[in-house]
């Protein structure tokens, strides 16, 4: 009889055991790789900026019209204020009310933009880079002779997390940057061999 009542208890145990509820793990909730990284020579002397990536967007809204967006990525050191700044304009569609393209307008947009211009004050669309040197003066990419000039999007791959959707991209370029702050009006540097691997984000 004792043994009996052994058994059942233990019998009883097990079965709790049993029924109580397992843990449920979520799986990992993909995140989309945002390393960014720039280095160039600018007149013989080789910057190189990584660690810090910055995205956003600057918008003209026009409801039930054509609206227009450029899309800006900043690469910096940490704790560092120079670094160079991509953008790449005009994304133009007619807005819904949601102040913001569709994801495949978007994706359009840079599947037809692999080799940009630069833009300038007479030419709209294109890409500008901008280098804020040391002592915080910008530097603006600009056309015509003196350096050689050029914009490749080298790789291209949209992607999405819970943050966003993002436009992951290389790119290589070489250009004219002008600068009127030290004295000079319209100083020239050639910024050669340059890479940037970064990001655009659709807002």
């Amino acid at each position: 009889m004792k043994k009996l009542l052994i058994l059942s208890g233990f019998v009883g145990l097990v079965s709790l055991v049993a029924c109580e509820d397992h843990e449920v793990i979520p799986p990992p909730v993909p995140i989309v790789d945002l390393k960014c990284a720039c280095d160039a020579v600018i007149d013989d002397s080789t910057v190189e900026y990584t660690d810090t990536c910055r995205y956003f967007s600057e918008k003209s809204i026009v409801t039930g019209g054509i609206s227009s967006a450029r899309y800006i990525t900043t690469i910096q050191r940490a704790n560092l204020t120079h670094g160079v700044k991509l953008e790449i304009k005009s994304l133009e569609w007619t807005d819904d009310g949601s102040n913001t393209p569709t994801l495949e307008q978007w994706q359009a947009f840079f599947d037809n933009n692999l080799t940009p211009g630069y833009s300038t004050g007479t030419i709209n669309n294109g890409v500008i880079v901008t280098w804020t040197d040391p002592n915080n003066k910008n530097w603006v990419s600009d056309t015509g002779g003196v350096c050689f000039s050029n914009f490749s999007f080298v790789s291209m791959v949209q992607d999405s997390d819970t943050t966003g959707d993002y436009m992951l991209f290389e790119a290589s370029f070489n250009c004219k940057l002008k600068n009127s702050d030290y004295g000079t009006t319209d100083s020239i540097k050639c910024l050669e061999n340059g890479y940037i691997k970064s990001a655009f984000r659709l807002e």
